[in-house]
């Protein structure tokens, strides 16, 4: 058994800035403990819309279950309660849903009723107070597919009796459920060092899982985080994570189509080293860096993701980096807002592809480090370093649009801004557009996304 964590020795606090309100969307449904037995495996079959229910701890489904969360259910965070984990010793958190191998989920929301797991703030199931990452613990599914190491025990989370925290094995079509129509707010847990709850961490699943129209909002880790395994996703919304928007490791080799990352300059940031290390896409074979059979090499299609407005901050690190012998397949996409656009370091250059992307950056474009083949063309008509990222990328109906993420524009955060407009470099037809979202096309993020789900800026 070997225990892999995140690769950096960083301050994730995730005490993002407050404010004296938090918003709301208390629905008076009476909040209820998800039933559990002694050692958090939960005892019933399904989670109604009728009421909030709080997940105390951290709860496991078991091993031959499903369990199944009817469209416009909300989970938030319960009881706080402290395990005493064989690893890791005293463990105190709370709001985390872990599905091992064996078990599953389906959790399937519609555009007009998802399922949101969030803070209890929120729901109403306690006093008024901030929202701030790591109020919710996270998601944690495991599976049975391929990982490029051994049967791996996930990090963050406490050993239960009942159920192992191990994942990856030979099983690549493993199927641990579906996520669909989803939002997870406010999640992210650094109980130590490389020891940490993602919003969505995703560990060994395989291609029967299906993920789909999934939100994670102020995460205090990542956003989304895959462990290898082949899943494919579509339509996916990292909203002002901490550390990165998008981790990929130990083997990862599935497809994701359409997927927005979008980064809050009024929320903290991960570092490494004294200097940032929040990414829009960061990458990585294994910790070690070293190759092996199965090679992580992520294929990801249409993907939009912004940083900053304007230059002069420090607070971000690449739009991409690709690092310690990873493979990369990364087309279409729009990278822009980061002090450098993407870095390839040591990657593992067999079958790479990095073409037909939009690349702005404040101060580098690219960065190739370690004896990568130059073979990662950024054209000139491709690439631009201007001041105000907008003045380039052209996004939104008109002069003024305001697709970057602001304090100022939190509670009127429009996503209709993000569609490229005549004259971008990212415009163009149904089959030639770069970024997120298609042109004279109504954006994806439409009724069951929530860009203001109550951070509380300055």
């Amino acid at each position: 058994m070997t225990l892999v964590g995140c690769k950096k020795d960083s301050d994730q606090s995730g005490n993002f800035n407050k404010a004296a309100n938090a918003g709301s969307m208390t629905n008076g449904r009476p909040c209820e403990s998800i039933p559990v037995d002694a050692n958090g495996i939960i005892t019933v079959s399904s989670l109604d819309n009728d009421h909030n229910w709080k997940l105390d701890g951290v709860a496991y489904v078991a091993p031959g279950n499903t369990l199944t969360i009817e469209q416009g259910a909300v989970i938030v965070t319960g009881a706080t309660k402290t395990y005493n984990d064989p690893l890791f010793g005293p463990q105190t958190l709370a709001g985390v849903l872990v599905v091992p191998v064996g078990a599953k989920i389906e959790a399937i929301g519609t555009a007009s009723e998802p399922i949101i797991f969030t803070t209890p703030q929120r729901a109403g199931c306690s006093g008024a107070g901030c929202n701030i990452a790591g109020n919710f613990g996270g998601v944690v599914i495991l599976g049975d597919a391929t990982i490029n190491q051994g049967p791996t025990r996930i990090e963050g989370v406490p050993q239960p009796a009942g159920a192992s925290l191990l994942y990856g094995g030979s099983d690549d079509t493993d199927d641990s459920g579906t996520l669909r129509y989803v939002r997870i707010e406010f999640p992210g847990y650094r109980l130590d060092a490389d020891n940490e709850i993602n919003g969505l961490t995703l560990g060994g699943v395989g291609s029967g899982t299906e993920l789909s129209n999934i939100q994670v909002s102020y995460s205090a880790d990542d956003s989304f985080e895959f462990f290898g395994g082949t899943v494919n996703a579509d339509h996916l919304v990292a909203l002002a994570s901490d550390d990165d928007d998008f981790d990929f490791d130990l083997g990862y080799k599935g497809t994701i189509n359409f997927a927005l990352g979008l980064k809050n300059p009024n929320s903290t940031h991960s570092t490494s080293g004294g200097s940032s290390d929040s990414n829009g896409i960061e990458s990585d074979n294994n910790a070690g860096g070293s190759t092996t059979t199965v090679i992580t090499k992520p294929v990801l299609r249409h993907f939009t993701l912004l940083g900053y407005a304007t230059s002069g901050s420090t607070t971000l690190a690449n739009g991409n980096r690709w690092r310690r012998a990873t493979g990369l397949d990364i087309q279409q996409s729009v990278i822009a807002g980061f002090p450098t656009g993407a870095v390839f370091q040591n990657i593992t250059a067999a079958g790479s592809v990095f073409d037909d992307n939009i690349v702005h950056a404040y101060t580098t474009i690219s960065s190739n480090i370690g004896g990568n083949p130059a073979t990662f063309s950024i054209l000139p008509a491709e690439q631009s370093t201007a001041a105000t990222a907008n003045s380039y990328l052209l996004l939104g109906p008109a002069l003024g649009s305001a697709p970057f993420l602001t304090c100022a524009n939190s509670s009127t955060y429009n996503p209709a801004h993000l569609i490229p407009r005549t004259g971008s470099p990212a415009f163009g037809t149904a089959t030639t557009f770069k970024g997120a979202f298609q042109p004279g096309v109504t954006a994806w993020t439409a009724t069951w996304t929530d860009f203001n789900p109550g951070f509380c800026c300055n």
